[in-house]
C-alpha cells in the first residue's frame, strides 16, 4: 500500500488517496474503519463515495459508486470519512495516520465528486 496523501477536503471530511497493489474487485472495503473509543464496531467510520483514479492521479476511470470496467493492478483509489478525533484508519493493510491532513491538491479538487453521506 503507496499512501499519497489524507487531505482535508472539507469542514466534515478527510480525503485518503492509495494505490493498492491489487485489482479494484479485490479490495477489501469492509475492512476500513477508523476506531473510536466507546464506539461500537459497526458504528465506526467507514469509507464512502470510492473512486478509482488513473496510475498518476490526474483523472478518475468511472463514475463515483461504480468500479472500472476493467480490472488492472496496481489500485490507485481516493474516498472519504468523516472527520473525527481519531488519529488512524484500520484498513487490511496496515493502518494509516489520519491526525495531519494536508490541503487537498487541485488536482482532486477538480476531479472528486462529493455528497454528504
Amino acid at each position: 500500500m503507496k499512501i499519497h496523501g489524507i487531505y482535508n477536503f472539507c469542514k466534515t471530511h478527510l480525503l485518503v488517496e492509495l494505490t493498492l497493489d491489487m485489482t479494484p474487485d479485490e479490495i477489501d472495503w469492509f475492512g476500513f474503519s477508523v476506531p473510536e473509543e466507546g464506539v461500537d464496531e459497526f458504528d465506526r467510520i467507514v469509507p464512502h463515495m470510492e473512486q478509482y483514479l488513473t496510475e498518476d492521479g490526474t483523472d478518475k476511470l468511472c463514475d463515483a459508486w461504480d468500479e472500472p470496467e476493467e480490472q488492472y493492478s496496481p489500485t490507485r483509489v481516493a474516498f472519504f470519512i468523516r472527520k473525527s478525533d481519531a488519529t488512524s484508519l484500520e484498513t487490511p493493510y496496515g493502518d494509516i495516520d489520519i491526525s495531519d491532513p494536508q490541503k487537498a491538491p487541485d488536482r482532486l479538487r477538480e476531479i472528486i465528486e462529493f455528497e454528504k453521506e
